[in-house]
């Protein structure tokens, strides 16, 4: 178990990269079939990886330093110089081409500068994925809070993840409810993170993973070949993934770290992982305009537009950094 929660903290930003790439994977039309098809069309697990992952590095953060007020700025620091420009920017472009009325266009306005608007049915969001994250981001000091007080908190956390599922169902059968049924894979992570997980048998936590994994992955299957109706409606289609997300950090962590040697080769992963954010803003953009003004009809096309966004967002996340930099030095 130390092993998998060093690996974790070693090479979050190689995993994030990973996962950033498969939601990249999963937004454009390649048309695959077979199995590259099949990993492609469960790319957003890919979301739910960088839930896991946060929720392990947040119960970290918040572990070394739990003033709400300091890691709130914190988190403002790193998400706001990044999204505030680029939502103005956004607002500027889609308003014009979505031609809402005034009231509208200033709920529009108003959910994405606050990125909340999703759980308020504002009509046109950058993505949900936005509002999941700041509310996740915003629960994390009392989650936290709750289990660094508890005596027994690998129990309580357990508690806590069906308590969020059984909440979480008030949404079901709603867009809004594959954002809340986000936080238990978030407060999963945060187990995954306990000081009293270290003590765990590895061998057991090993084939508790690996039989969670192989359990999802039948869901998955079994879902999409005999049951669809189950995949959206009932949350099917990311439902599984708070048992595969702990066994592919699991071993995507491994990986990395028996090939350490090469450490080089994962250095694209790495610089991905530091800028997702703001590779997925451009990247959800540019499928939107893609699917919207079909500006990429054939797969070499999507693969160019892609590849465009990952550039744009990580060319975007420097530039902030450095305007940053600058600013604290002024």
């Amino acid at each position: 178990m130390e092993n998998f929660q060093t690996n974790l903290r070693a090479y979050r930003n190689e995993l994030k990269g990973a996962a950033m790439l498969w939601v990249v994977f999963f937004h454009a039309r390649f048309g695959l079939s077979g199995f590259l098809g099949f990993i492609q069309q469960i790319g957003y697990g890919g979301v739910d990886l960088f839930f896991f992952l946060s929720g392990f590095g947040l119960y970290h953060s918040l572990a070394k330093d739990s003033d709400p007020r300091r890691y709130l700025l914190r988190r403002a620091r790193r998400l706001l110089p990044a999204y505030l420009p680029f939502c103005c920017l956004w607002l500027c472009v889609m308003l014009p081409l979505y031609r809402f009325g005034t009231v509208q266009s200033l709920r529009t306005a108003a959910g994405n500068l606050f990125m909340l608007g999703f759980f308020a049915n504002v009509p046109a969001m950058i993505n949900w994925y936005i509002s999941a994250l700041a509310l996740s981001l915003l629960m994390a000091p009392v989650l936290v809070g709750f289990l660094s007080k508890s005596q027994k908190p690998v129990r309580s956390a357990v508690f806590l993840i069906i308590g969020l599922f059984v909440m979480g169902l008030c949404f079901i059968g709603t867009e809004q409810y594959m954002a809340i049924a986000r936080l238990p894979v978030f407060v999963l992570g945060m187990l995954c993170a306990l000081p009293s997980f270290e003590g765990r048998s590895k061998k057991r936590f090993a084939l508790l993973t690996l039989l969670g994994f192989l359990v999802g992955i039948a869901l998955l299957l079994l879902c999409y070949t005999l049951f669809p109706e189950l995949l959206n409606t009932y949350g099917m289609y990311w439902h599984p993934f708070i048992l595969i997300a702990p066994a592919m950090c699991a071993g995507l962590g491994a990986l990395f770290c028996k090939l350490q040697k090469a450490a080089a080769l994962f250095s694209p992963l790495r610089a991905i992982g530091s800028a997702s954010f703001e590779i997925f803003l451009f990247n959800a953009w540019i499928e939107v305009l893609c699917k919207r003004f079909q500006l990429a009809k054939s797969p070499l096309e999507w693969l160019l537009w892609s590849a465009g966004s990952v550039a744009l967002g990580y060319l975007y996340h420097k530039v902030v950094k450095a305007a940053l930099k600058r600013v604290e030095r002024a």
